[in-house]
């Protein structure tokens, strides 16, 4: 059973510095394209372009990272629209979450950003607020990737404890019925023929 602390093998690169900067460049790019403005067109090349890089540096399966590529591109997009778009924070934490290789568990982490988002569409009206909406949802986006990482490692240890009692019965079952199994032991040699029949006369020698 591997540790935590093992890194997963890649094809190329280092998985540390992978995960570090595929992780920095996706958040990079995403908060790029939300400072598109009138005067800064320009950020709708570079932000997706940005993002596009860092899905290619994570470390994870590719098509996984491919598969999840253009929801999320389109999602950081929409977040410009403001705080009625605020859903797509789901969209970009579940787009994580596939390309982390995280078990069904983990996308539990989803709800609170999905209620969330309904509470940042009721709670602000004016698209200058857009930044309140913007940091709150990239804060649960954090907070919720951590808990799905959690759940993850809880979900692992459970299945090596259970996987270890199953081996701890099965090796008792086999202890024990080793011990019950009869051992054939040789008793003495029985005379026969001619010698039983003179040890059974009377007088004959012990």
């Amino acid at each position: 059973m591997t540790t935590g602390s093992v890194r997963p093998r890649v094809r190329w690169g280092d998985a540390g510095w992978r995960y570090g900067v595929g992780l920095v460049t996706i958040v990079l790019g995403a908060a790029l394209t939300n400072l598109i403005s009138t005067y800064s067109l320009w950020f709708l090349l570079l932000g997706p372009c940005v993002q596009l890089l860092g899905w290619l540096i994570l470390p994870g399966a590719l098509w996984r990272r491919l598969l999840v590529l253009l929801p999320c591109l389109v999602a950081a997009l929409v977040l410009v629209a403001g705080p009625d778009f605020a859903g797509a924070f789901a969209v970009l934490l579940a787009g994580w979450l596939f390309a982390r290789h995280r078990p069904g568990l983990s996308y539990l982490a989803l709800i609170p950003v999905i209620v969330l988002s309904f509470v940042l569409k009721g709670a602000l009206n004016e698209y200058g607020q857009n930044w309140i909406g913007l940091v709150s949802g990239s804060v649960a986006c954090v907070a919720c990737a951590w808990v799905g990482w959690a759940l993850a490692v809880w979900r692992r240890r459970r299945i090596a404890a259970r996987r270890l009692r199953r081996a701890e019965r099965a090796a008792g079952r086999d202890a024990v019925g080793a011990t019950a199994a009869p051992v054939y032991s040789p008793g003495p040699a029985v005379p026969i023929g001619p010698v039983a029949a003179a040890a059974d006369r009377p007088g004959a020698p012990e």
